[in-house]
């Protein structure tokens, strides 16, 4: 920021100081024009009127001259000008001419030559290879009164001007550079301080930062800065929390796998070894599933992971996850329905299908041997309805709000399970902008969950 300043604030000084500099020369250029004019008239109006005594002599002789002083023309400034006069005056000359063009009165520091043309005007003219610009005036008694200037020392005076310009700007860029420099640094002591913070900081302190002291314009990062920690706590937190989670609840089956297999290792009784197998096969079950549910509760948690939405058809999630259950509880003659048609949403098709199938699986868990599960899928106003009844114990009305808690499983429901499923169903549905409600089936006579989901537009808003 420093470089970008001080460069683009000297390149600009740099132009304005070359558009002055070419005005000092135009500026001067017209003063001297004027002074030359000037003189001519000045002249006219000294010996204008005696020139008539001369003008036989300049017709017929020499005409009259004028000795300019003769100086030193080395320094600048006053050591250039003398009390008898300055050294510049052998740069300027003036001629008298009259109507012939008979040189009747002239300075000895111009040229014996006519100084320039008999026209009215300014004039550029080369004479004994100097330059020279000359101003030429009529008198009404037909003189030409003519004076010039050496163009060098026309330009050593127009750029000495150009150059006083100048060179103010010229020495202001350093000293600005200075003052940027401080300014800037003096303003950002602030942002200095929070990045020594930062950098100072260990890992695990995500405490927010302090703004005070920092550039206004600087608050708005430092407010993203702070939102963003609180998302890293929250993340921290959520996956130490999934973490002491996870060891609290596969403390238990672990140590009922290896518990089962000490047994079986042991067991000589062919009948103990088949009972200690089937007890061995469900502990390792129960790990199965629990570990599935962890792995589905930690993708769906909030922040875990970004998503897209896709269009989903419930129906077919539902008639998807319901055909595997047929298989599964064939054996326990559990009837199974579905009811409804497609129906899309746009969402998570994965957290969606985490959803159905945990609402299903739950349900056919808890129907009883010979029991029935039913699953409906409507559209209605404003989005999508999933309805999953089952004919199990249900769950009472005081308790239904706890059971979406994490690793919660309520006492005499009879049926093994993680505690997770209903927490992962909510956590989906937070993601989704959706709701879910708990009762009592009207015609299964066990829980009736009813779950639902926005429009397409509406989720995608979200």
């Amino acid at each position: 920021m420093l470089v970008g300043l001080i460069g683009v604030m000297s390149l600009v000084m740099l132009i304005a100081g070359a558009f002055s500099y070419r005005a000092g020369l135009q500026e001067a250029g017209e003063m001297f024009d004027a002074k030359l004019a000037h003189s001519s008239r000045v002249l006219m109006s000294l010996v204008d009127a005696p020139l008539g005594d001369l003008g036989n002599n300049g017709a017929n002789g020499d005409p009259l001259v004028i000795a300019v002083w003769q100086g030193a023309a080395e320094g600048v400034g006053d050591a250039l000008a003398f009390p008898t006069g300055h050294a510049y005056e052998t740069k300027l000359a003036f001629q008298v001419r009259d109507a012939a063009g008979h040189i009747l009165l002239r300075s000895d520091s111009g040229p014996e030559t006519p100084l320039a043309p008999l026209v009215p005007g300014f004039a550029n003219v080369v004479i004994d290879d100097a330059h020279w610009r000359t101003f030429t005036l009529r008198s009404p008694g037909g003189y030409w009164y003519q004076s010039g200037e050496r163009a060098d020392i026309r330009a050593e005076l127009a750029g000495d001007l150009a150059e006083g310009t100048l060179l103010p700007l010229l020495l202001a860029i350093p000293l600005m550079a200075i003052l940027v420099w401080v300014l800037v640094g003096w303003s950002l002591r602030g942002l200095l301080r929070v990045s020594d913070q930062v950098e100072a900081r260990a890992a695990h302190h995500l405490r927010p930062l302090k703004p005070d002291g920092v550039p206004r314009e600087v608050h708005g990062l430092i407010t993203a800065i702070n939102r963003l920690l609180v998302r890293l706590d929250a993340s921290f937190q959520r996956e130490r929390r999934f973490t002491a989670d996870a060891a609290h609840e596969l403390r238990t089956p672990v140590a009922a796998v290896k518990l089962h297999a000490d047994n079986l290792k042991a067991s000589t009784d062919p009948a103990d070894r088949v009972t200690t197998q089937q007890q061995l096969d469900v502990a390792v079950s129960r790990i199965e599933r629990l570990v599935e549910q962890l792995l589905q509760l930690s993708r769906v948690e909030p922040g875990a992971r970004t998503w897209s939405p896709h269009h989903v058809d419930l129906h077919a999630l539902a008639e998807a996850h319901l055909a595997d259950r047929r298989a599964l509880d064939a054996a326990r003659g559990t009837f199974i329905s579905l009811e409804g048609a497609a129906c899309d949403v746009v969402g998570d098709e994965a957290a969606l299908d985490a959803l159905v199938g945990n609402l299903v699986d739950n349900a056919c868990r808890h129907a009883p041997v010979g029991g029935a599960v039913r699953v409906r899928v409507a559209r209605e106003d404003g989005g999508a309805r999933l309805v999953v009844e089952d004919s199990g114990p249900g769950i009472p009305a005081h308790a239904r709000e706890r059971v979406f808690d994490r690793f919660h499983r309520e006492l005499g429901a009879g049926v093994a399970g993680s505690g997770l499923g209903l927490s992962i169903v909510r956590q989906v549905l937070d993601l989704h902008g959706g709701s879910i409600a708990l009762d009592s089936s009207p015609t299964l006579g066990g829980l009736r969950v009813t779950v639902s989901l926005p429009s397409a537009g509406a989720t995608e808003a979200s």
